[in-house]
């Protein structure tokens, strides 16, 4: 069957423009949107292939605003150069605007897929909510954006934006994802990274800046090498145990990406659990179940959520918003150690070292992350409790003048994590003297 392909055309130059082009003057080739739908519209497309546009516009392939109502379904959105096979010159290699805004309005993607496209300062889907004539005081939540069913393949950001998302860029409005999948694709080009091992991340595939987000019946978030979620102001509700977040590791992990019909998934360079799976920042909360993070009991109770200081007091001398209260955490999740990632030793054993000043311990465990906020702590074994169990504080006084902490990145050996060799020194710790490590 033929494909149904809506592409804009041109909108010719006025001669009044034209002295301006000649100086390098920014003429948008495109007067208006592909498709915009306003006030109280109401348009529904099916099995159509939605072209973006052949040169660079600021204006998006599709908008809706006011009380808007968009219903799309089995739509292809695709870069033009992919359907333009042939073409010598392609006027553009990357957008600078989205597929589809939404100012507000009521939009329904299902079945859609978005093929892999360069972006350069967008995203391809944005939301921003827009306080206009039309809008009958709508509050942030009141206009909705829901995606089911759909993949969103390989967006890739050239700009790398600060706390900006490559695929979904939203700013309020409420976004509802079923049955979800978001992946990168191995030909788009990512810039490398630093060589300084970090557990910190600043980029997403999804931003959510205030409003809400919800993730349904078996959203899948795979392999987003710079991190699947980005929040700020906003709330995250995942609804369903099934949604997961699946290898979402630091391209600095990765060999190479290489898909063939028997390969679907990355080569590893190395073994590693560490991910990135939501950057949250002040005033946001996050509802869920363990099972999401879990990657099928690999991760045990290690979350991978980054609570980040953005959106604080200070912060910024851009920020829109200050809010009062670090990301937080409810469900199942609320009750986990660390937000980020728990490590968990296993034994221990130690040896007197070469220069005879203390010991090399060896930790065996899991999760034993390189990362540079993880520290140790070893201590003399002592009572601290009194018979009742309570602390004596003099007594934990004088515990803590026998425990040296360090960096775990400060281990002498640590080539795998599920092994680390640390130090201690006997002026410290004292010569045979019973100890634990913290």
């Amino acid at each position: 069957q033929d494909e149904v392909i809506f592409k804009s055309l041109k909108t010719p130059i006025s001669l009044n423009f034209l002295p301006f082009k000649n100086k390098g003057a920014f003429i948008d080739p495109y007067a208006s949107p592909l498709i915009a739908v306003e006030q109280s519209g109401d348009i529904s497309i099916k099995s159509i292939v939605i072209l973006h546009f052949y040169e660079k516009s600021l204006n998006s392939v599709i908008q809706i605003k006011d009380e808007a109502i968009f219903s799309g379904i089995q739509l292809i959105f695709r870069p033009i150069n992919d359907q333009l096979v042939g073409m010598s010159v392609m006027q553009t290699s990357e957008q600078i605007s989205p597929y589809l805004l939404c100012l507000g309005g009521f939009t329904t993607l299902e079945s859609c897929q978005f093929q892999p496209t360069a972006f350069n300062n967008s995203a391809a889907i944005r939301t921003i909510h827009e306080i206009g004539i039309n809008t009958k005081g709508a509050l942030t939540d009141d206009y909705n954006l829901t995606l089911k069913e759909c993949q969103i393949i390989g967006m890739y950001r050239i700009d790398e934006a600060k706390y900006s998302g490559s695929a979904i860029d939203a700013f309020g409005m409420k976004i509802t994802l079923e049955t979800y999948q978001k992946r990168n694709e191995d030909d788009q080009t990512q810039p490398e990274e630093h060589l300084i091992p970090t557990c910190g991340w600043i980029t997403a595939y999804i931003r959510q800046n205030t409003g809400s987000l919800i993730l349904s019946k078996g959203t899948q978030l795979t392999n987003l090498n710079k991190g699947a979620i980005s929040l700020l102001g906003a709330n995250l509700t995942i609804t369903d145990p099934d949604v997961q977040f699946l290898n979402n590791i630091d391209n600095s992990m990765l060999l190479r990406i290489h898909r063939n019909e028997d390969e679907v998934e990355p080569i590893i360079i190395k073994p590693t659990l560490l991910r990135r799976n939501i950057a949250c920042g002040y005033g946001s909360r996050i509802t869920s179940q363990i099972e999401s993070f879990s990657e099928n009991g690999l991760q045990e109770d290690s979350l991978w959520i980054l609570k980040t200081d953005e959106g604080k007091l200070g912060y910024s001398e851009q920020q829109e918003n200050v809010y009062e209260n670090e990301c937080q955490l409810d469900g199942d999740i609320n009750g986990i150690k660390d937000s980020l990632f728990v490590p968990h030793i296993d034994e221990s054993s130690g040896v007197t070292s070469q220069d005879n000043l203390g010991l090399d311990i060896k930790l065996i465990g899991r999760n034993l992350i390189k990362c540079g906020v993880v520290k140790y702590k070893v201590c003399e074994k002592m009572n601290v409790n009194d018979k009742y169990g309570q602390e004596i504080p003099e007594k934990v006084l004088e515990r803590e003048q026998h425990c040296q902490t360090e960096l775990m990145e400060n281990a002498i050996e640590w080539t795998k994590e599920t092994e680390i060799v640390i130090q201690t020194r006997y002026k410290i710790v004292r010569k045979w003297e019973p100890m634990e490590v913290l």
